[in-house]
């Protein structure tokens, strides 16, 4: 009880909601503009190809959240998944598309994944407007989820506009697999887009800028850690 309270205390302290949203821009930690571009051309040196994961969630799982409208949420899912994909190698990134549970996913050794999953259909009470980010209390390398978590959280909120929330997913919850199936090495985080009920003009109207705030929350990581490549 007592490693678990320590290892909650440090992930809630890295993980400040109120002060999340204060720090600087990631750009800001770069020394110029020079800088700047030599991080950005790293991403792609002969030195090592970028791997990134996509995992969408509840495919070839089961259906997830189903509306009373019929939306139902693996459609959904899976959609911003390969939109995402695509943008993502449009940049020259290699990535993998996962489903919820595949055996590519044991022991899944790359720059990072990013698991995608959508909110409530409930429709009275409404739930609050907002995404989610989550990682697991487990992480071995809780540094570096937490820049993942704060550039997709921070580039997500500024293209969607969405109030945020952060998320230590239990152990017991069905999402914890992919935290304990990838290498220990992977940062993995996963998203919740938005409530299917209440965000439902974003969702099904601007997926654009969901698919913008993801793939631009995944660069700022990859450029922020640029040359440590796998």
């Amino acid at each position: 009880m007592v490693s678990a309270a320590v290892l909650v205390a440090i992930l809630f302290t890295l993980w400040n909601p109120r002060k999340l949203f204060r720090t600087p821009n990631i750009y800001d930690l770069f020394q110029s503009e020079a800088a700047i571009e030599t991080a950005v051309s790293n991403l792609n040196a002969n030195d090592g190809v970028i791997q990134i994961g996509i995992l969408a969630g509840e495919w070839k799982n089961s259906t997830g959240e189903v509306c009373a409208d019929g939306i139902i949420e693996v459609d959904i899912n899976l959609n911003i998944a390969n939109r995402v994909k695509l943008d993502l190698e449009d940049r020259d990134f290699q990535v993998d598309l996962f489903p919820e549970f595949d055996l590519d996913l044991l022991n899944y050794d790359a720059d990072v994944l990013v698991a995608i999953y959508s909110g409530s259909c409930l429709q009275k009470p409404l739930p609050p407007s907002g995404f989610k980010i989550g990682t697991s209390l487990t992480a071995e390398n809780p540094e570096v989820i937490n820049q993942l978590a704060v550039c997709l959280a921070e580039n997500y909120q500024e293209s969607t506009h969405l109030p945020f929330s952060y998320e230590v997913i239990n152990p017991d919850h069905s999402s914890y697999h992919i935290f304990r199936d990838v290498h220990p090495d992977t940062p993995a985080v996963l998203i919740e887009i938005g409530m299917l009920s209440t965000d439902r003009n974003l969702i099904e109207n601007k997926t654009t800028s969901i698919v913008d705030g993801i793939t631009a929350g995944i660069e700022c990581f990859l450029e922020s850690t640029a040359g440590n490549s796998k």
